[in-house]
């Protein structure tokens, strides 16, 4: 497929390893993007590794130098149990949603914890299973209430503001809906889940066009995140079949990435310096041609102030990075 210049995307370089803490990353589902290349990423783990410390949030940076981390796991303030969505406000306050305890969490953009609000029911400010979130040009933040199959936005402090969405197949209709985003134009696209689409929204909800949810190279199986680029290009995770669609401003498929993973920097140390996994470099120097580079289970994306796509690799325990050309 032959792709304009002015909109071409390229592999740029993948960050991260399997840790259950410090430099790395256990089982990312969502990444946030705040100014100076700095990256928040949700840790999710497992049900058996949360309790024992892997659940976390990473501070990073995109040229992987490691800041530090926050939270564990439990039901205090500050603690998460099982988290889904992350998202950065102008102010660089950070927020997690828990999709189990169906409430959200604010920080501060060093992880320390600020306040909280949700519970679980379908009433205003009430969650069941919220997962993605995004912060509009207001400050205010907007969250995916996936089974109730709406979106509801909050001020800063978590004040209820409005809700929209029910329901269905139709246009502004969700089903099990996941990522959010804003755009530059504020805009708003929604991943969703199991209608196999992308749809594009005015911030109080008025459906606008859909992305992805016809046959052929551009469609949609599961979506899980949504990224927007300075240029209006929309960038889509796709779970179910382990790619990201790209799509220019008008909904036309612009090209497939599949995954081109290479080495990290944090990795690449450990595999050197340790001999009983000399086999597990080999291993890797094998893979490296075929599967290693490849999405398996593409979930939290991200697209940063200098238009770098950073997608949540959530099975391969890292990040992939493309950028424009």
């Amino acid at each position: 497929m032959s792709v304009a210049p002015a909109t071409r995307v390229r592999y740029s370089h993948a960050l991260g390893r399997n840790t259950q803490s410090g430099p790395g990353f256990n089982n990312p589902v969502d990444v946030a993007a705040a100014p100076g290349g700095r990256l928040y990423v949700v840790n999710r783990s497992n049900m058996n590794h949360a309790a024992r410390g892997f659940l976390r949030v990473s501070i990073c940076t995109i040229d992987e130098e490691y800041i530090g981390q926050f939270t564990t796991f439990g039901e205090g303030d500050g603690q998460v149990t099982w988290p889904s969505g992350i998202a950065v406000d102008h102010h660089v306050n950070v927020y997690v949603s828990d999709d189990h305890r169906h409430d959200v969490q604010a920080f501060d953009s060093d992880g320390n914890f600020l306040h909280r609000w949700g519970s679980l029911g379908d009433g205003p400010g009430q969650f069941y299973h919220p997962a993605g979130l995004a912060a509009d040009a207001e400050g205010h933040i907007l969250v995916v209430d996936s089974v109730n199959n709406r979106v509801q936005t909050f001020n800063a402090d978590g004040r209820f503001l409005q809700a929209w969405g029910t329901a269905g197949t139709g246009p502004g209709q969700f089903n099990m809906p996941w990522g959010i985003t804003v755009d530059r134009a504020q805009r708003v696209y929604v991943a969703d889940w199991r209608n196999g689409r992308v749809q594009q929204l005015t911030l109080d909800g008025q459906y606008l066009a859909s992305f992805g949810d016809r046959e052929g190279e551009g469609r949609l199986e599961r979506p899980a995140d949504v990224g927007v680029d300075s240029r209006g290009n929309v960038y889509v995770s796709d779970y179910g079949r382990d790619l990201v669609q790209v799509y220019e401003p008008d909904g036309r498929h612009l090209t497939t990435l599949v995954g081109e993973g290479t080495m990290t920097k944090w990795a690449a140390p450990y595999l050197a310096a340790d001999p009983l996994i000399s086999g597990l470099r080999e291993q890797y120097a094998a893979d490296i041609a075929e599967q290693e580079p490849l999405f398996e289970g593409p979930r939290g994306l991200a697209v940063d102030e200098q238009d770098r796509i950073i997608i949540a690799d959530s099975c391969k325990q890292r990040l992939q990075v493309y950028e424009l050309v």
